[in-house]
C-alpha cells in the first residue's frame, strides 16, 4: 500500500537509496560512485534537517520509493547550508586529500561540496523556490510523482512562494517531459550543464 507523508528524521537511508538509484539522469548511478551517499548529501539529505528545507516521501511495503524535497526561499536555504551543512561535509571530505579512485564521479561531488554553485539571481527573481524529485522505477507510472508534486506545491503556496524552479540534466528526457507536462516549462537553458524548468505559483 502506498503512503505519502512528510520527510522526517530517520528517512536518510531511504532518501539516499532513491537518490542514488535515480542519480544518473534518472537511471541507476550506483556504478558511478565509490561513496554511494555522496549524491544524497548534496541533493536530498540537507532537506531533512537544514533550516528552510522540507519535503515528502512515498513509501510502499518495500520502503521509501520516492521523494520530493526543496525550499520556498532558495537564497535563504543556500545561506543555511553554509552555516548548518557544508562545514561538516567539508571536514568529512577534504578537497585537497581525496580518497577516491579515478573513473568515478566522487571527486566532482566533493568539489561541489567545497565550492557549491548557487542559483542564478535572474532565475530566483521569478522562481525563488526550488524542488528536487525522484521516484524509483517500481513507483513510476502510477501517479505517485504527480501526488508528491501536488503536496509540495501546495506547501510552497502556503509559504507564500511566488514561483518554483527545477534543474534537469539535458540527457534526462523523461524528467524533462515530466516537468513540462506538469506545467514547469523551460525557463533557462544552460546546456550542456542544466535545463531549468519553472512556473509561477
Amino acid at each position: 500500500m502506498m503512503k505519502l507523508r512528510p520527510v522526517e528524521a530517520g528517512d536518510e537511508s531511504g532518501l539516499a537509496n532513491v537518490c542514488l538509484k535515480t542519480g544518473d539522469a534518472g537511471k541507476d548511478a550506483t556504478a558511478l560512485y565509490q561513496d554511494t551517499t555522496l549524491l544524497a548529501q548534496i541533493y536530498a539529505l540537507p532537506y531533512v534537517s537544514v533550516s528552510g528545507g522540507f519535503g515528502y516521501v512515498a513509501e510502499d511495503d518495500e520502503g521509501i520509493c520516492g521523494y520530493v524535497v526543496g525550499a520556498a526561499d532558495t537564497a535563504a536555504f543556500e545561506t543555511a547550508l553554509e552555516a548548518e551543512w557544508w562545514p561538516q561535509l567539508r571536514s568529512r571530505y577534504p578537497f585537497a586529500n581525496t580518497q577516491f579512485a579515478a573513473g568515478f564521479l566522487d571527486d566532482q561531488r566533493v568539489q561541489f561540496i567545497h565550492h557549491p554553485v548557487k542559483a542564478s539571481p535572474d532565475l530566483l527573481l521569478d522562481f525563488p523556490a526550488h524542488i528536487h524529485m525522484n521516484v524509483l522505477p517500481r513507483t513510476q507510472g502510477k501517479g505517485v510523482g504527480t501526488r508528491l508534486l501536488s503536496l509540495f506545491l501546495d506547501n510552497l503556496k502556503d509559504q507564500g512562494a511566488s514561483g518554483v524552479h527545477a534543474g534537469v540534466a539535458p540527457s534526462n528526457s523523461d524528467g524533462l517531459a515530466f516537468w513540462t507536462a506538469k506545467g514547469l516549462g523551460i525557463v533557462r537553458d544552460d546546456r550542456p550543464a542544466t535545463v531549468w524548468c519553472g512556473c509561477p505559483l
